[in-house]
């Protein structure tokens, strides 16, 4: 009877949680609670204010009377906020305020035909105004203006090396401001594919590098040719998505990264950039990205549903960039430095939740967020809070300590558990030459490096106050015992003539 009771009560208190759940066919249930944090220096997930509240969700469904379905990728210009529809194959352009202004969806080709896209899934527009498009059910790549002239087609080059594949399929692509094109194309895992503003392939730059253990290094001299083709495992991982900032710096993103590669890099700390989703190419290939953190920029460094799965990066103000996680609909925050900011997102059916965040770019310093899967663009604002790290981060880069400072000091006010706030402070002070006040903050921050470049900076001050001191007494007191030495021979060698003479004489 008992066991009854107790299941009865099980089956209703169930009954009640699963009423309580929200459901999948609402749009939205409630307003999302703080999900913001952000990591110990020991990798432990701590609590922190918003950074960024959700100010509304633009709904896209139907714009410019068409029916949107599948929305793939966003790019933000100076003016303008562009999103292609890949099912249409055509490119919406929005004002900065996500009002609708016209689209584009007709070509005019160097020989004078006509052409539409085929299922296109990236696009970048120039400072000049030039739009490149990856058409990628075409296998081509446009270049043209926002009236539809085609300037160049690129289509798949001849010497294309680092694929078998009989079809090029690009899906992101970025230009410099020298006219260089840079690719991304489905199944190609030797990098970034680069084309000169004529369209002629290059080759590739920024390829991910893989490690394989000594041992199977080993085997490999005994692998017959067909055993070394069939060891596909061990191959460089393509990128999912590259933007390009206005120092004409690659920033690519892989998704496709194994769960054990990045528990790896997570535990031992790794700041190589050898296991990373994200990477900044300079123009010879390297990757120049910062990553002075305690962990190196991947995402979560704890999780129970699996590892974050870095889908975009957005470039922020100040240096500031954001990772965009597709696995979990959170956004990451860096500083130029690799340092976490912040935290915050998620997806569910709250507000300012996702379903399938695809996109991320800035406006200003206000985020918006493309969800393919609400067929909607996210628009997030920074709080009080936010806006306080954006601002220090600005201050100190243009060498206004003391305005950074204040920054500084209002962060720790509202967030006593953030570390880097206090290394800001000390950073602050030892650009002001307080040392032993940077030592309290660092000391605070358990920054042991900047700790002992502060102390070294008060040793060496010391010494250098005192060295003249110290030299001017060692050569006093060298003059005065060369002086007494003088001295003392002097009135011997007068009193020993003197006595030389009387014994002469007797």
């Amino acid at each position: 009877m008992k066991l009854r009771k107790i299941g009865l009560v099980f089956c209703l208190a169930a009954a009640l949680f699963a009423g309580s759940c929200p459901t999948a066919e609402a749009y939205y249930t409630e307003s999302a609670s703080s999900s913001t944090y952000n990591y110990s220096k020991w990798g432990f997930p701590l609590k922190s204010p918003d950074a960024y509240d959700y100010s509304r969700t633009v709904d896209l469904r139907r714009v410019g009377g068409y029916d949107l379905t599948n929305l793939i990728d966003m790019f933000v210009a100076d003016e303008y906020i562009y999103i292609v529809e890949s099912s249409l194959g055509i490119i919406f352009r929005f004002d900065t305020a996500m009002n609708y202004v016209d689209c584009l969806k007709e070509f005019t080709m160097p020989d004078g035909s006509t052409s539409t896209l085929l299922k296109p899934e990236g696009m970048f527009v120039s400072s000049e105004g030039k739009v490149y498009i990856a058409d990628t059910g075409h296998s081509r790549v446009l270049v043209c203006d926002w009236n539809g002239n085609v300037s160049l087609e690129l289509l798949k080059p001849e010497n294309l090396v680092g694929t078998s594949l009989s079809t090029f399929l690009p899906t992101r692509v970025v230009a410099d401001s020298a006219g260089r094109i840079n690719v991304v194309a489905r199944n190609i895992n030797s990098g970034i594919m680069q084309f000169t503003s004529e369209g002629y392939f290059t080759g590739y730059i920024g390829a991910p590098s893989v490690s394989v253990d000594p041992f199977t290094k080993l085997l490999r001299r005994f692998y017959t040719d067909t055993q070394r083709a069939a060891m596909t495992t061990y191959v460089p991982t393509e990128y999912n998505n590259i933007k390009i900032d206005e120092n004409n710096f690659i920033w690519g993103t892989i998704s496709a990264l194994t769960e054990s590669d990045l528990i790896s890099t997570i535990n031992s700390q790794d700041l190589t950039g050898a296991v990373t989703p994200i990477k900044k190419l300079n123009m010879k290939g390297k990757d120049v990205l910062i990553r002075q953190g305690d962990f190196a920029p991947v995402g979560d460094l704890v999780w129970a549903s699996g590892p974050s799965r870095i889908v975009d990066v957005g470039l922020g103000p100040n240096n500031i960039y954001s990772m965009l996680d597709n696995n979990k609909g959170r956004i990451f925050t860096y500083n130029n430095n690799g340092i976490m900011l912040y935290t915050f997102g998620g997806k569910g059916t709250a507000k300012g939740e996702t379903q399938t965040p695809i996109a991320l770019d800035y406006v200003g310093d206000n985020i918006l967020v493309l969800d393919s899967g609400l067929c909607s663009v996210l628009m997030f604002e920074p709080t009080v809070y936010g806006k306080l790290l954006i601002d220090a981060e600005w201050y100190y880069q243009e060498g206004e300590y003391d305005t950074a400072n204040e920054c500084w000091r209002q962060v720790t006010e509202l967030n006593s558990n953030f570390a880097y706030p206090y290394i800001g402070l000390g950073d602050a002070e030892y650009n002001k030459e307080n040392y032993e006040d940077a030592m309290a903050y660092y000391e605070f921050a358990e920054d042991r490096d900047s700790y002992s470049n502060a102390k070294e900076r008060i040793r060496k001050n010391k010494m250098s106050v005192s060295f003249p001191y110290m030299v001017g007494a060692v050569i006093l007191l060298a003059l005065l015992f060369v002086g007494k030495g003088i001295y003392v021979r002097v009135r011997r060698y007068i009193r020993g003539e003197l006595m030389t003479y009387g014994r002469d004489e007797e």
